[in-house]
């Protein structure tokens, strides 16, 4: 406490010197003048174009914080601002991260709320940067300011590719630290560890191309428009101004905002900006009157706004620490959630009449991975079936529940399984997609061969042998299709909007991706052990559109594809968003050519180089064979 309070005072001390040193280098009565008249109507614009771009903000962050809705996101950015401005070092990002962490679900603290913020920061840093760089280049200014900036710019732009390369290569730094401590266990290490994947956990988000895109794309449209609300409290002041003086106004601002200097920059940035505008030829008094007027205007409003959403959202009452609960004279266990104990349950009776029989790693026959998010309800169902139908049958078989990150009780439901069967494991994934998931899952299977298959059951498992026949018979990759479809054999059960959506989209796969194949996205496939190692090896696609990626990668290493006429009835419950998804999906297989353009062919992998369609061959290169 002492601490923070020595840290107060001295920024308010620092704060002070500074703008005692402008004011007595500038007069100040003389720059009360042009601030008195500012144009109101410039000034009004300007304002509601700041509000504008706050509102960008909450959306924004939305993009890789989907545990928030646009309300949460909105008020806890106001209220990092406004902590920014009434505490010392910019420890308004560590009070937007404590408030951010009880806002989300409880796997994520601090920490991962931190991450997210940096991650914000780092973007926001790297479109000022490049707006710096075109402000330099564009109006002239003294050698050392332009110096200045492009090194912040050069910060920004290695803290923009740290935050990718930490994303791209999240597994390894996690298995690094993991190794560390393993190699120095303590608490320190043991502590670094857990903040680490804390950490990186918060970045996956913004794992996959899309989202970063759009993250980019929001932040230099937001950036936009506070340079025009930068524009007009200039133009209001001194009608001279360009928008090229704007930028670099915009750019040096946030730039010595960013200096842990003093509270809110209060100092900071009247000592720095007036400095970079009289520079690039604007005249004393209108460069201070602008620096103060947008100054004033943006930390009155993020401060009151922030400050009143803070004591209204009861943000205040958050303990800073997770009281520690007295032991209590007898133990009390919480009940675990229903879900679990009617699990339990299920086992239980299953146990009964199935004995489990775990087979040797050597002996596995077949593994099969679900990819689960958010299936508490339907997954323990299916997870029993599946056990059910492949002990009766005398399957040598594993079984890999792969969580997506989700926020209910899907994991715990995967260990129960774990605990209760060793041919079951538990996978728990950071939350980056259903693509992601399955990689996860297919690269750590250790059967002959590997089949993934939606938790919903859509799929009946007495579709299993048909796939198998396929493979054991030499082919690489055998997949379930709902279109491929003989009326008197199987039987596609599903809406018809979902039919025809289905349609649309396959058609843009054959014009994108890969063509020949009718139903890319049935959740129920198969491989060859090989096959799918080289395949998933190469995938990079983590959402919904991954079906593609990887049968184009099958078709380019020309491993042979069967197509197989499956059952199939449409669940409830799904968790595609047929607008949302459909989009992402598009923009996905648009990129599955240029992300696989250098792939080469591996000819120890190939079969027959041909997929298998409703009672024809089609070379892997194009053309027909005979039956």
């Amino acid at each position: 406490m002492k601490r923070r309070l020595a840290q107060f005072v001295l920024s308010l001390a620092l704060g002070g010197l500074l703008l005692h040193a402008v004011f007595w280098r500038v007069d100040l009565q003389q720059t009360m003048v042009r601030v008195r008249h500012a144009h109101a109507g410039v000034l009004i614009v300007g304002a509601g174009l700041m509000v504008v771009a706050y509102l960008l903000r909450g959306a924004r962050w939305r993009i890789w914080e989907r545990c928030l809705s646009y309300r949460d996101a909105l008020r806890l950015i106001l209220i990092g601002f406004m902590g920014n401005n009434v505490l010392p070092a910019r420890l308004g990002e560590i009070l937007r991260a404590h408030c951010a962490s009880a806002k989300t679900r409880s796997d994520r603290g601090r920490t991962t709320a931190l991450a997210s913020i940096a991650a914000e920061r780092i973007l926001d840093g790297l479109i000022l940067g490049g707006f710096g760089l075109v402000g330099i280049a564009l109006v002239p200014v003294d050698r050392r300011i332009q110096w200045a900036l492009f090194a912040g710019s050069l910060v920004f732009a290695g803290l923009a590719s740290g935050l990718v390369l930490a994303i791209r290569r999240h597994e390894q730094i996690r298995s690094f630290v993991a190794a560390v401590n393993r190699k120095l266990p303590g608490p320190v290490t043991t502590f670094a560890r857990e903040k680490t994947t804390y950490f990186l956990d918060g970045l996956m988000p913004l794992g996959t191309l899309p989202r970063m895109l759009a993250a980019i794309i929001a932040t230099a449209i937001i950036w936009s428009i506070e340079l025009g609300v930068y524009y007009c409290v200039g133009l209001a002041v001194w009608d001279g101004l360009s928008v090229r003086t704007a930028l670099l106004f915009l750019v040096v601002v946030n730039f010595a905002s960013l200096l842990p200097l003093t509270m809110g920059g209060i100092g900071t940035i009247e000592a720095v900006a007036p400095l970079v505008l009289m520079s690039s030829g604007v005249p004393p008094y209108p460069a201070l009157a602008m620096v103060l007027l947008q100054h004033a205007g943006q930390y009155l409003f993020t401060t009151t706004a922030g400050g009143v959403l803070y004591l209204a959202g009861g943000f205040y009452r958050i303990p800073l620490a997770r009281p520690k609960a007295a032991a209590p004279l007898r133990p009390s266990p919480t009940p675990p959630p229903p879900v679990i104990e009617n699990t339990r349950l299920s086992l239980a009776q299953l146990g009964v009449s199935v004995e489990p029989r775990p087979a040797r790693n050597s002996a596995i026959q077949l593994s099969i991975v679900i990819p689960a998010y958010n299936e508490q309800e339907r997954l323990p169902r299916t997870v029993v079936e599946t056990i059910r139908w492949c002990t009766t049958r005398n399957i040598d078989f594993e079984l890999i529940i792969a969580d997506d990150g989700s926020r209910d009780q899907t994991l715990a439901l995967a260990h129960l399984f774990e605990e209760s069967d060793l041919r079951i494991r538990a996978l728990a994934c950071p939350h980056m997609g259903k693509g992601a998931t399955v990689r996860m899952g297919v690269l750590n299977a250790k059967g002959r061969f590997v089949l993934f298959m939606d938790a919903d059951g859509a799929t009946p498992l007495n579709e299993i042998p048909k796939l198998l026949d396929t493979i054991e018979e030499g082919h690489d990759v055998a997949i379930g299709s709902r279109v491929v479809s003989r009326p008197s054999e199987v039987e596609v059960k599903t809406s018809l909007h979902r039919r025809l959506i289905g349609r649309c989209f396959s058609f843009f796969v054959n014009l994108l991706a890969i063509g020949g194949i009718a139903d890319t996205q049935c959740g129920f496939k198969m491989f060859r052990r090989e096959a799918a190692m080289a395949i998933f090896s190469q995938q990079r696609i983590a959402g919904f559109a991954f079906d593609v990626e990887i049968l184009f990668i099958a078709r380019r290493l020309s491993l042979s594809i069967v197509e197989i006429p499956v059952n199939w009835v449409a669940q409830p419950g799904s968790k595609v968003n047929l607008i949302a998804d459909s989009i992402r999906m598009l923009w996905d297989i648009s990129r599955v050519r240029w992300l696989h353009r250098n792939l080469q062919t591996n000819p120890s992998l190939t079969q027959k180089g041909c997929v298998t369609l409703a009672g024809r061959e089609v070379s892997a290169v194009g053309g027909e064979r005979t039956p």
